[in-house]
């Protein structure tokens, strides 16, 4: 399944979403995709501090 069908079928408006990964593993297409697909409401979970959780929040 493509990353883009993905995240429209499992990632919703309101949902709670983890986006981990250390350093040079953090998923910045999930996020750069819910991002494209202006996903709003959602609640953020962050384990560890990095810049893709800080572009959802500004987006």
């Amino acid at each position: 399944m493509p990353l883009s069908e993905s995240i429209a079928t499992h990632v919703l408006d309101g949902a709670s979403v983890a986006l981990e990964g250390f350093t040079h593993l953090i998923p910045f297409a999930a996020g750069h995709e819910i991002i494209r697909q202006r996903r709003r409401g959602l609640h953020l979970i962050r384990m560890t501090p990095d810049l893709i959780h800080d572009q959802m929040i500004g987006m």
